[in-house]
């Protein structure tokens, strides 16, 4: 790569600091004139910008810094509702309800983005215990909260990723995501491109799956975990793998940065965790013993169809799926039936029609995000601490 495109691609390569206490990762982002900066959660789940109001009701009359309009000699109230309802199964508790804005957008190391469009919402009590307090939206278009709802609009507006993208020196819709591993301080996102340096063997093309020919989000299609258990001196030093899915196993799953976890269909996680030992459910979180923190614990393959017709794997430590003990803060420690402490554990099962790959998953991979290409392109994960 020539010396001047790499100096400009650093310079555009933007750090995810790492709150594995509170299971985020934030990007730092300026609002206004003159700018107001936060830290968002950076979510490839969702598409909106969102900065909370200064009197939410989860936190008035103490809240944190939030953001105040007013403050702005550039902002526009565009008076267009906002309403987003977050988690699995919306729940009413979980929205965040307030007014579409635009004003100047910047992130360090690329141009400002002049009239973004953005929200500015009320955080209730539910979200603010969790830590949520804005959240960078990195989705396809048509995830925008303003298409849905009472007085949705039927155009959407060009997000803010897709635009600082756009203004990168790589000029493309897509995006390298590397979160690293559980106990970095960070990791990165460059908009516009991928960074070489942060992941091992080449890339593989794995398609998005459309729904009706569009892309509204970066679900791709898995179609096999094996479980690897790692071979002692008994065993020859061979691994020993297990194929968890049937021949035809074949789900959508979503790639979400917002969700610490995995979320995957009951009967694959029965034969996940069935040679763990003393797995529990404990109001409706699952928990393992902390031992399998060690890195002998073994290892989960997920293998998905290329566009190629091949298959990418990428392997996940159990010791990366499993919180150290006493994370995240926001749940209380679990002991077993012995008194032992327990930890969390980053797979979840459900019942439900929508999978997740979340960040448990995805720090042991490097992940292109590529809207251009319909592709989200990936590989193993060079983590740095």
């Amino acid at each position: 790569m020539p010396h001047l495109q790499l100096l400009r691609q650093l310079q555009s390569t933007l750090p995810l600091t790492n709150d594995l206490a509170h299971q985020r990762l934030n990007i730092s982002l300026s609002i206004g004139t003159p700018p107001q900066t936060f830290n968002l959660l950076f979510d490839t789940g969702s598409t909106d910008v969102w900065v909370p109001l200064s009197s939410s009701t989860g936190c008035a009359p103490n809240c944190p810094t939030a953001f105040t309009p007013s403050l702005s000699s550039t902002i526009v109230n565009t008076s267009i509702p906002y309403l987003a309802i977050y988690g699995l199964t919306p729940d009413p508790a979980n929205s965040i309800a307030g007014f579409y804005f635009n004003d100047t957008v910047s992130v360090s190391g690329l141009p400002a983005l002049e009239d973004a469009t953005f929200a500015v919402g009320n955080v209730p009590p539910a979200l603010f215990q969790v830590g949520n307090w804005g959240i960078f939206g990195a989705g396809s278009p048509l995830r925008e909260a303003l298409l849905s709802g009472p007085n949705a609009s039927k155009v959407p507006y060009t997000p803010a990723w897709e635009r600082l993208a756009l203004a990168s020196p790589g000029g493309k819709k897509k995006m390298g995501v590397w979160l690293n591993a559980q106990n970095a301080s960070s990791g990165t996102v460059l908009f516009g491109g991928s960074d070489e340096s942060r992941y091992e063997g080449g890339l593989q093309d794995v398609p998005i799956v459309l729904q009706r020919g569009i892309f509204t989000g970066w679900g791709v299609n898995l179609t096999s975990v094996t479980r690897v258990n790692v071979g002692g001196e008994e065993d020859g030093g061979c691994d020993e793998k297990t194929q968890l899915t049937a021949a035809n196993f074949s789900q959508t799953v979503l790639f979400d940065t917002e969700s610490p976890n995995m979320y995957l269909p009951t009967p694959l996680y029965d034969a996940i965790v069935e040679g763990l030992n003393a797995t529990e459910l404990i109001n409706m979180a699952p928990y393992v013993p902390c031992s399998l923190r060690t890195a002998s614990s073994g290892y989960l393959d997920f293998g998905f169809p290329t566009k190629a017709g091949g298959n990418a794997e990428i392997r996940v430590p159990l010791s990366e799926i499993v919180y150290p003990p006493g994370y995240p803060v926001t749940v209380p420690a679990v002991p077993d039936r012995n008194g032992q402490e327990l930890c969390y554990f980053g797979i979840v099962p459900t019942n439900g029609s929508i999978l997740l790959l979340g960040t448990s998953f995805i720090r042991s991979a490097y992940l292109v995000f590529d809207e251009e290409e319909l592709v989200v392109s990936m590989a193993k994960s060079r983590w740095s601490v």
